[in-house]
């Protein structure tokens, strides 16, 4: 029995080993439902492997600036700095940012000049938004971040310095590399407050509502929940690896759309 198990994990191995291996890095929000889409790829396409590295969506673009992946992932839009590097970008989903706190704490809505304070920080305490007298423990994701630059962007969080974009979080916000870290953050600590990927939302963290508008699908499809941003992949025009290039069409497909539903997700549909 042990022989029949070791040759069939040989014989799996090696099949991987000979596969193309195709990169995708970047955003870690996309790469949760990206590591779906190339895992229903791959069971299709056994000559091919497309590997997800979650790296952040500037990394991402990095990397396929510099050629190192051939596709990357981002959950906010390209600059027109980014696109100037010839890059060809496809839309394959929306995402909202959810404001988390704590299942202890009894705020259930704020405000977008209430969050623009609180992580400016100039609230500081949860009394000034209707919560109990504890101070408020701030957590916010890293620089790179493509999940961080949307929130910055929705809320006005940024100002213009020496003609660069510049955050305007306070420093002394708890800085993570993840939303699964930011929940286990605020899931542990009954002060804290976070901002996650609709997607990434579970038991363990109370979501709560923005401007009065309850994060979810339907809401954010209708346009009345309006903290969100892109989920997009993108390429070199140059790309001519047809692996590669089939992938990109298999995730704006209408398979692809129906897994990005199925893990609570909202597909991009063109207009």
């Amino acid at each position: 029995m042990l022989k029949v198990a070791l040759t069939a994990l040989l014989t799996v191995l090696c099949g991987v080993a000979h596969a193309a291996q195709i990169n995708i890095s970047g955003s870690t929000s996309v790469a949760r439902i990206m590591d779906i889409l190339a895992e229903d790829y791959n069971n299709q396409h056994s000559d091919t492997y497309i590997a997800v590295q979650g790296v952040g969506s500037t990394a991402g673009i990095t990397l396929v600036k510099n050629g190192v992946s051939a596709m990357g992932m981002s959950s906010r839009y390209l600059t027109e700095q980014e696109y100037k590097d010839n890059l060809i970008v496809k839309q394959i989903a929306y995402d909202g940012l959810t404001v988390v706190v704590n299942h202890q704490n009894p705020i259930a809505n704020l405000t977008r000049e209430q969050l623009f304070k609180i992580y400016q920080g100039t609230i500081t305490n949860w009394k000034d938004v209707g919560g109990q007298d504890r101070a408020i423990a701030v957590v916010t994701r890293e620089v790179s971040s493509g999940t961080r630059y949307a929130f910055e962007n929705q809320l006005g969080l940024t100002r213009v310095l020496n003609d660069r974009r510049v955050s305007t979080i306070s420093p002394n916000n708890l800085v993570v590399s993840s939303n699964s870290m930011v929940k286990t953050l605020v899931s542990d600590n009954a002060q804290a407050i976070g901002f996650i990927s609709m997607g990434s939302i579970d038991a363990s963290i109370k979501p709560v509502q923005f401007n009065g508008i309850a994060p979810n699908s339907e809401n954010l499809l209708s346009g009345k929940y309006t903290l969100a941003r892109p989920f997009i992949v993108f390429y070199h025009q140059e790309l001519t690896d047809k692996d590669a290039l089939q992938f990109v069409k298999f995730v704006t497909s209408d398979k692809a759309k129906n897994l990005i539903v199925n893990h609570g997700y909202t597909p991009y549909h063109n207009k």
